[in-house]
Parts: C-alpha cells; sequence; structure tokens
C-alpha cells in the first residue's frame, strides 16, 4: 500500500515560525517539501498522557539526527485535540510539520486509510509513500534515536544485529541477547543464541520474530503499557 501524502494532507502544512517575522507563530509550507523522504505521521493530542510522555523523547532524537539527515526525514504531527488552543499549546512544543487544526478532518481520513485505532500513534512511510513501520512508537522506545536512522535504510537492525534487551543467552550468558533469537516453551525464560543453539537442546526451540519484542521491552524499561 503506498501513500501519495498530497491526496490526504492538502496542500500546504504549518511548521514553526523561526523569526516570527509576522507576529504569527506559524507559516505555511508547501505539503512538497514532503517530496523525496521518509516521513513518520504523528497521530497525538495534548490531552492524551501517554503522547506528553512520548513528544520530548521524539523531539530530543529528531534534533540529534538533523544534522546527519541531509533533509531526508521529516515527522508531521495529525492533531486530535480537542479545539484549536490546545493544538497551538502543543505544536508550539514541536520542531516539526503540523496539518493544520481547520484540516482535521483530513486526519480523520488518513487514520482511517492507515488503520490507526488509538494515540499516540507514528506511521513511518518510505519516499515512496509505502509503510516502513506501523509500530514508530515502539521502535522510539526500543531504539531511541537509532530508530530514525533505520527507518532511512528501510527498517530496523537487521536479524543478525538486532539487540533483545533484558534478555540473555542461557548457553554463553550474552545480554543483552543480539541476533536471532531461539526460545523454548517447556523451559523458563530460555532462550539461546544462533550459535548456541547449534550445539542442540533437549526440546525444540522456536525463532521469537523482532516485532513481538514491542510490549516486552517497554515494560522492560519501565513505561506503563494498558491492556
Amino acid at each position: 500500500m503506498a501513500i501519495d501524502l498530497k491526496d490526504f494532507l492538502g496542500e500546504y502544512l504549518l511548521e514553526v515560525n523561526p523569526n516570527n517575522e509576522s507576529n504569527e507563530p506559524y507559516r505555511q509550507v508547501p505539503t512538497s517539501d514532503l517530496d523525496n523522504k521518509v516521513v513518520a505521521i504523528y497521530f497525538s493530542a495534548h490531552w492524551c498522557g501517554p503522547c506528553q510522555h512520548l513528544t520530548p523523547i521524539l523531539a530530543k532524537h529528531y534534533k540529534e539526527v538533523q544534522s546527519e539527515l541531509q533533509d531526508r526525514f521529516d515527522i508531521v504531527f495529525l492533531s486530535s485535540d480537542e479545539n484549536e488552543i490546545a493544538f497551538n499549546e502543543y505544536f508550539g512544543s514541536m520542531p516539526w510539520k503540523a496539518l493544520p487544526y481547520s484540516e482535521r478532518d483530513r486526519e480523520k481520513k488518513l487514520s482511517k486509510k492507515l488503520n490507526v485505532d488509538g494515540i499516540p500513534t507514528l506511521v513511518v512511510l518510505s519516499a515512496d509513500g509505502k509503510v516502513i513501520s506501523n509500530d514508530g512508537v515502539g521502535d522510539i522506545y526500543e531504539q531511541n534515536v537509532d530508530a530514525i536512522r533505520y527507518w532511512l535504510n528501510g527498517g530496523l537492525k537487521s536479524d543478525e544485529n538486532y539487540e533483545w534487551l533484558g534478555v540473555s543467552c542461557q548457553g554463553c550468558q550474552m545480554k543483552p541477547l543480539i541476533g536471532e533469537r531461539y526460545h523454548c516453551s517447556v523451559c523458563d525464560n530460555y532462550n539461546l543464541c544462533t550459535k548456541c543453539q547449534e550445539n542442540g537442546h533437549e526440546h525444540e526451540l522456536m525463532i521469537i520474530p523482532q516485532k513481538l519484542t514491542t510490549i516486552a521491552n517497554l515494560v522492560w524499561k519501565g513505561i506503563k503499557v494498558d491492556p
């Protein structure tokens, strides 16, 4: 599924006016500024507690990589705020672009297109409009600033370099376990790295896909996850 952002976002977006020359806090920028960029669509709202927790973290990482991005990445805030005052206050804390509050009907259409069922949600699109990640929130909490670098390379870490935070290999005691993770569902919390699983195990081992770690890593990092 490829997304044409201009179809959903319209002709213009907002960004903070750096010089505030006209006493206006924001200025219009053409949506075409997103052309040929990896774009993260940030569904969020001022009233949302988890959003309030994520936004400064995301802003920090966004600023950290600006010098190396060379204008290849951007974020667009799509608001679920209850009024324009709340939108203005919240957007004022963000260093990226936003869909104007008056265009919030477009937010509903894009939210439906991307199957967004709650906030915060961060959907990352490639330069040709294909979904790189529909769990950008989990990516940021798992990989921190490196998540943005991996999005620019088309995804997260390859299987052989993936770090399983909070997980160790019961064979060689490597912690965190790096690479493919082989798990025994019979033994209690038993995992092996690729090299150690070659020595065999008394029970059948299964490979754990990377994305199944999202909730586990959030809990391990002390971030509350509501059922």
